[in-house]
């Protein structure tokens, strides 16, 4: 089955200003993003979707696939509907443009789960064994799974609340979310007009719109790790970690 991957980026970002095109060891952060995700074997085509021309002209530069959307789409998750819109793949991976590290073999099992299972409407991907630093970052996104691997909830705090210090399970059930989605086309494009929810505009996190409307969300469990940038401290650790794979 074909599948259309997205790079959404923006270059407004309070945390970290024009972050697609801060240096990570000589090369654009969406340089950074795009190359790793051409790694992943079931991606047809990959595409950056942004409203800046610095970054569209950035991209073009580095000799990756770009198209420039609309200033007023409100959400990277509405520039991958607006480029999928355009081209008649099943199958649409949104690949946060702040992921350099994502493992691609994750965007496969991601874009796998849709090709076996016929009822899945989208997929996510999350990572076992959170720190308690991660626990207390609200950069970090959480994620709370049944045993069906599909989300409960996703949350900046450190969740599940414990009640009581000595019922602390021994591997802690909180998973760390990955900027990772992959759709069915249909569903992204009806996602896109849905009202947006409360617990999305008070988390600021768009795949609560998914959950509180009454959809599932299948979750990718790894073990693999990445790094989100989204603070000038993240890009310091990524210096890092580009140093050990080089050295």
């Amino acid at each position: 089955m074909k599948a259309l991957g997205i790079i959404p980026a923006r270059y407004a970002s309070t945390r970290l200003p024009a972050k697609p095109l801060q240096l990570l060891k000589g090369k654009p952060l969406i340089q950074r993003v795009y190359e790793n995700a051409r790694r992943a074997q079931t991606l047809t085509k990959l595409i950056v979707a942004t409203d800046d021309s610095r970054i569209y002209e950035t991209v073009q530069a580095f000799g990756g696939e770009v198209v420039l959307t609309p200033a007023e789409l409100p959400s990277g998750t509405d520039r991958c509907a607006f480029v999928a819109r355009k081209y008649d793949y099943p199958i649409v991976v949104n690949i946060q443009g702040d992921e350099p590290f994502l493992p691609p073999a994750v965007i496969d099992a991601g874009v796998g789960v849709l090709e076996k299972e016929a009822e899945v409407m989208v997929v996510t991907a999350a990572r076992r064994n959170i720190t308690q630093a991660e626990l207390a970052n609200p950069n970090v996104v959480k994620v709370l799974i049944n045993k069906r691997s599909e989300a409960l909830y996703f949350s900046r705090q450190n969740i599940p609340y414990l009640r009581n210090l000595e019922d602390a399970p021994a591997n802690h059930p909180a998973l760390v979310h990955y900027g990772l989605y992959v759709f069915r086309r249909n569903f992204l494009l009806n996602f896109t007009t849905l009202p947006v929810t409360i617990l999305e505009l008070m988390e600021r996190l768009e795949q609560l719109r998914i959950l509180e409307h009454g959809y599932k969300i299948k979750v990718v469990v790894t073990d693999e790790p990445s790094l989100g940038i989204d603070t000038p401290e993240d890009l310091i650790n990524a210096e890092k970690i580009l140093a050990d794979y080089e050295s």
